[in-house]
């Protein structure tokens, strides 16, 4: 028998593709996603916008350093696996925000995904648009 490997596309699979997953009352970013943001690490909060382009309701998340925290700002939570080491992406978690900014899509316990790119205007926030 001669086997063939079979080639994964990176955009499918997510490895490069900047995406958004939302769900379980959380808003996680994948790696690709936070390495939009120059120098993501450097940043401890977020805060979540929302804005309507051609009738279809975006959502913004602006990163903000520890001494531009707001009332409205959230913690960013980093990934951690064995022994502290960091892995890439970030979660964002508030039950009822998710919910109002998301639908059931924010709390539901399945995740749903979302495209993401940054936005044109400012360099320190993402856009997340319509799902993938």
């Amino acid at each position: 028998m001669i086997w063939e490997t079979v080639k994964i596309k990176n955009e499918q699979k997510g490895r490069t593709m900047p995406y958004a997953s939302v769900g379980f009352g959380r808003l996680s970013l994948s790696s690709a996603a936070c390495d939009l943001i120059e120098n993501y690490e450097q940043y401890a909060y977020v805060e979540l916008l929302k804005a309507n382009v051609n009738n279809e309701t975006l959502v913004g998340v602006r990163f903000l350093k520890e001494s531009e925290k707001t009332i409205n700002s959230l913690p960013i939570k980093r990934r951690k696996i064995k022994g502290d080491k960091i892995v890439g992406g970030i979660d964002i978690c508030n039950k009822g925000t998710m919910s109002d900014l998301f639908g059931i899509a924010g709390t539901q316990n399945r995740a749903t995904r979302y495209g993401v790119k940054l936005d044109s205007d400012d360099k320190n926030i993402l856009v997340i648009y319509g799902e993938k």
